[in-house]
């Protein structure tokens, strides 16, 4: 009887003051891959990746951590971003860490990557086992140090921040072709890749291929004419860049083929041909390509008028780039029949009845004039009846994993790809559902795609992730066909009880100091500590823009959160900073304890601030100095009128940088002039990226900071 109470209150303590579950997204994996018979460690990024996520990755031969520990998150700025664009959504992945082993015989290929927190799971990223030794970037702020390796060799790398650059340098022999090659948007990374390569003078003796090699995203071929060292380079083809744009960059003397010819398909069973010369019976398949512009291919096949004849043009679904046209002529010239391919896929495959016994003309060629190659490979399938596909379909789901809310409802849409003759309806359920979660079977109607799957979850449902296994039941006729799903998982998720709450505020604010915005914390019921911190996924750009992690105390409901608005920001810009409160529930099923969190873009919880002029100024007497010995900077202070007292001068320096020393610089309240006398060891560097000379004033409302910077030059 108590327990019977205890849940009829727990529901509608759910209906009431629980707002969401906030699942977890995962951006990337870095490095993606590694060779068979190693180990290395992992970062995986995403969102709301707290305590110790569990982690997954499909497949055989691998082994990985169970569970993901936190980690320092890796952040560069990039260039300050144009008006427009940093007024999109960002996300700022945090960083989680774990390790991969691969056996010596595991398979070859991509594995998924999931994740799995108290609030649901997510997946997308995919680790690719590979068979050459692999070396992952060491990142660094500011310009790209090149990075020397050894041939053949996959390097794992990201364009990180926006425009960034990477270069892999290696040695080449005279005469002794190259290939580089990128997976990126293979491995579902956002990465549109550009590659080039280098000389050791900076010139690019090769360019990146119009079509890729089969296989790839983006390739390059070259042979050097002179021994030495070359380097390719790496970026985004639109200047883009972030955490998430990792990618795979393979580097072999090895035969890397462009392209397969004839046309490398699913074995049919037809009898290949090559030559156009003789008259031709089907079935058959007919492989050819269109080599210079303009060009067309003729074949002469000998079709009768009893028969029906099916027309299939294989090219694109291959990653050949032809976009083919396909036409029949009768023996006087006259077209009767023409299929053409869109611009990435192929034509559908067609039906045609010859209106007399005789021999017909089928003329392939390439739809936009202009285009043409040697891999401009098809295989052109024709049939002397329609083919003949085993009946039956098969089901496919949007996503590999799938958060359900406990208490709540989830729609799972279902798409059946049918085969053959069968179009009838297909019976839909889900198997092997745990306890409190329930699933009604669906029907897919008759020549219909798909049906949506609506799962329910008990209000005492276990908070766990269960393998969802859908099957499929269609009959036609006195015939059953049977399909089912078997690699997708459910994640039953917590709710969250507390939300920040307030009203729409709009203010200004200095740069180079902090600014402080209140809000208020319904917390539905729960009475713990909850931790507030900068939101993982944000409305805007951050422009820069940090803040602290602020515990308030149990029962606490009232706080001002500090973000620090960095000297360098663009004046009259408005600023939208968003927070994300955290704590540990105990969940009132079973007791266990579980981290969520209730994060949101929407207007009346963002801190929305118009960034005016700082109250203090730096400068430095040079913009660049000759990075050897000792060498004295000249520097100046400028304080507005309300701002008053010592000014601390000191000079901060990238982490990788190291052979540089500072002493810090006071320059008095009523004075505006100083120096800092800088130090280079021997060995001091790598200065690919600015020192900047920071001055800060303190005051009882915070720290009042400004920055110049200054190059380092040898």
């Amino acid at each position: 009887m108590f327990r019977v109470l205890f849940l009829s209150i727990f529901s509608l303590f759910l209906c009431i003051s629980v707002v969401f579950a906030n699942p977890p997204a995962v951006s990337y994996i870095f490095p993606a891959g590694a060779q068979r018979g190693t180990s290395v460690d992992v970062r995986v990024g995403g969102l709301f990746l707290y305590d110790k996520p569990a982690f997954e990755l499909t497949g055989l031969g691998v082994t990985h951590s169970p569970h993901l520990a936190p980690a320092k998150r890796v952040w560069f700025e990039g260039p300050l971003l144009p008006l427009t664009e940093s007024q999109q959504q960002e996300d700022y992945p945090a960083d989680t860490r774990g390790n991969v082993a691969i056996t010596k015989d595991a398979p070859l290929g991509p594995r998924r990557v999931r994740v799995f927190t108290a609030q649901g799971g997510a997946g997308g990223p995919r680790f690719v086992v590979g068979e050459l030794p692999e070396v992952v970037e060491q990142e660094t702020d500011g310009d790209q140090i090149p990075a020397p390796i050894k041939l053949p060799v996959t390097a794992n790398g990201r364009i990180f921040p926006r425009e960034d650059i990477d270069l892999w340098e290696f040695d080449a022999e005279a005469g002794t072709a190259i290939t580089a090659l990128v997976h990126a948007q293979s491995i579902n990374s956002p990465l549109v890749s550009r590659l080039d390569i280098l000389d050791a003078k900076g010139t690019v003796v090769a360019e990146q291929m119009l079509h890729p090699c089969v296989g790839t995203d983006a390739s390059v071929k070259f042979t050097p004419k002179v021994a030495g060292k070359y380097r390719v380079r790496v970026t985004d083809a639109r200047a883009l860049g972030g955490p998430a744009y990792v990618y795979r960059l393979t580097i072999t003397a090895e035969n890397v083929p462009e392209f397969h010819y004839p046309l490398r398909a699913k074995p049919d069973g037809l009898k290949d041909a090559l030559d156009a010369a003789p008259v031709l019976q089907a079935p058959i398949a007919l492989n050819g390509r269109i080599e210079r512009p303009g060009a067309v291919n003729e074949w002469k096949l000998d079709l009768k008028k009893a028969g029906s004849y099916t027309f299939d043009l294989q090219a694109r679904r291959h990653e050949s780039p032809l976009c083919g046209v396909v036409t029949i002529f009768d023996a006087t010239g006259k077209e009767l029949k023409r299929a053409e391919g869109a611009e990435n896929s192929d034509a559908a495959p067609f039906a045609f009845d010859p209106p007399a016994d005789g021999v017909y003309t089928v003329k392939v060629g390439e739809k936009f004039r202009g285009r043409a190659g040697a891999n401009f490979v098809y295989r052109l399938r024709v049939l002397d009846a329609p083919e003949k596909i085993t009946p039956g379909f098969q089901l496919a789901l949007a996503s590999d994993v799938f958060t359900l809310p406990r208490a709540g409802t989830l729609k799972v849409k279902v798409t059946a790809e049918r085969f053959g003759t069968f179009q009838g309806p297909i019976i839909v359920s889900a198997a092997d559902l745990p306890k409190g979660i329930t699933a009604p079977a669906i029907r897919i109607a008759a020549n219909q795609p798909n049906a949506d799957l609506v799962l329910t979850a008990s209000a005492d449902a276990a908070i766990a992730t269960h393998p969802l296994r859908l099957t499929g039941l269609g009959v036609a006729g006195l015939i059953a066909y049977r399909s089912d799903t078997t690699d997708a998982r459910l994640a039953v998720a917590l709710p969250t009880p507390f939300k920040i709450i307030d009203q729409y505020v709009m203010t200004s604010a200095p740069r180079g100091e902090t600014y402080h915005r209140k809000y208020t914390i319904d917390r539905g019921g729960f009475d713990g500590p909850i931790q507030v911190q900068l939101a993982d996924r944000q409305a805007r750009h951050l422009q820069g823009v940090t803040g602290p992690v602020l515990t308030l105390k149990p029962g606490e409901t009232e706080f001002a959160y500090p973000a620090f608005l960095p000297p360098w920001m663009e004046m009259g810009r408005t600023c939208r900073v968003c927070v994300m409160a955290t704590a540990k529930v105990r969940d009132p099923i079973d007791g266990r304890e579980h981290t969520v969190s209730f994060s949101s873009v929407e207007q009346n919880q963002q801190m929305i601030v118009v960034v005016g002029p700082g109250r203090l100024d730096v400068g430095a007497e040079k913009t660049s100095v000759l990075a050897e010995g000792e060498v004295k900077l000249a520097v100046k202070i400028s304080r507005s009128k309300n701002l008053s007292g010592p000014a601390t001068v000191e000079l901060v320096l990238p982490e990788h940088v190291r052979g540089v020393t500072v002493a810090k610089l006071v320059v008095a309240a009523d004075k505006g002039d100083g120096e800092l006398v800088l130090k280079f060891a021997p060995n001091a560097g790598p200065f690919n990226a600015p020192l900047v000379v920071k001055a800060t004033v303190q005051t009882d409302t915070g720290p009042v900071t400004s920055e110049t910077k200054v190059e380092a030059v040898r």
